[in-house]
């Protein structure tokens, strides 16, 4: 039914933010041990400004995760959302947590050199995990960006079977 696949959307975004999270986590511990002419790669400002742009991004789609979860949760509580308002918010989780958690994997893996692609750093399996939301689970994200469109746009602007 429909509905397990709105509850779906929003627990494999869940698990990217998760996952992407823990890469993160990774990644800034490896960055403040691991050193490069003389200090940690931490202090280099390119690290930096990769670490801020992830992690700008990791907390906007964290938010807007939640909030479709709490929109998912009212609409089957009291009806204060519609179907189509909710489904656009699923459409767009589902779309951004992936594509997220595989740049932050790809991201930190290349802090680590490559020992980040080998099968004894944590980070190959995870992003191998990630891929695999990327490519299907829960809907793909051409499948996702029409959903988007077609909400946003309106049923009529948009191409129908």
């Amino acid at each position: 039914t429909m509905e397990g696949f709105d509850a779906a959307r929003v627990l494999v975004s869940a698990s990217c933010i998760g996952a992407s999270q823990r890469a993160l986590e990774i990644g800034m511990d490896y960055i403040k041990e691991r050193e490069a002419f003389g200090q940690p790669l931490a202090k280099y400002q390119g690290i930096q400004f990769d670490l801020a742009d992830m992690v700008a991004h990791h907390e906007a789609i964290k938010s807007l995760i939640y909030k479709t979860a709490w929109m998912l949760d009212e609409k089957y509580k009291n009806g204060r959302f519609s179907a189509l308002e909710v489904s656009k918010y699923l459409s767009m989780v589902k779309y951004l947590a992936p594509h997220h958690a595989l740049d932050v994997f790809r991201r930190v893996m290349y802090w680590h050199g490559a020992y980040g692609y080998t099968q004894e750093c944590p980070l190959e399996m995870g992003l191998r995990g990630v891929m695999s939301y990327c490519i299907g689970a829960e809907g793909a994200a051409n499948i996702q960006k029409i959903v988007i469109s077609r909400e946003t746009l309106g049923r009529n602007w948009t191409k129908t079977r």
